[in-house]
């Protein structure tokens, strides 16, 4: 039972995993209708982006993103250890960089950036290892900052298309993003608080 109530909830992060692939910029052309993971590519080029405090802030944000619906994923109980190892890896490998960073292009920002985190993504797999309170309360904590970093960098983003006189707004991909991280910490808040009234000595 309380397995198949986690795996409930973690279907209620499909429509995140969905939204990091859907349009995040809509421009006036189709070559500005950029899902998160094309956008954070895309900012990583601009110079303002690279020459920024701290460089590629903007990227970074964007592709944070599918770390914390790993997270919130691994966090949760109910799902055996080897396929939260084995989902752990597999977002660390989505984000690892291309084999030419590991050939030629050690000391590119980007690819390294990228490979830091992969490493993160294999780091919160170690994490969902060990149980503890606190990752009950962060369950509704990183749907929030997750919200935050993804209109902070949205927000970057946009400005930066618009430094080149780009015509461009948010995508439906944010739309989604954001119903599904509030979604999420509401579930976690009303499961929580179902859980004291039940409790609670008659």
């Amino acid at each position: 039972m309380k397995a198949s109530k986690s795996l409930q909830q973690i279907w209620l992060l499909a429509p995140g995993l969905l939204a990091v692939f859907l349009p995040w910029s809509n421009g006036t052309s189709a070559a500005l209708v950029l899902n998160a993971w094309d956008l954070a590519e895309w900012s990583s080029l601009h110079p303002l982006s690279r020459n920024a405090d701290p460089a590629l802030a903007v990227s970074f944000g964007l592709r944070a993103l599918p770390l914390f619906l790993l997270a919130l994923t691994l966090w949760r109980a109910g799902l055996p250890i080897l396929l939260r190892a084995a989902l752990a890896a597999l977002v660390a490998v989505a984000l690892l960089p291309p084999p030419q960073f590991f050939l030629t292009d050690l000391a590119d920002p980007n690819y390294r950036q990228q490979l830091l985190l992969s490493i993160a993504a294999l780091l919160i797999g170690l994490v969902s290892a060990w149980r503890s309170i606190w990752l009950h309360w962060l369950q509704i904590v990183l749907p929030l900052m997750a919200l935050v970093m993804a209109w902070l960098s949205i927000s970057a983003a946009l400005n930066l298309q618009r430094s080149l006189e780009l015509e461009t707004g948010p995508g439906v991909g944010l739309a989604l993003f954001a119903l599904t991280m509030l979604m999420n910490s509401m579930v976690v808040v009303l499961t929580r608080k179902g859980r004291s009234t039940r409790d609670r000595p008659t």
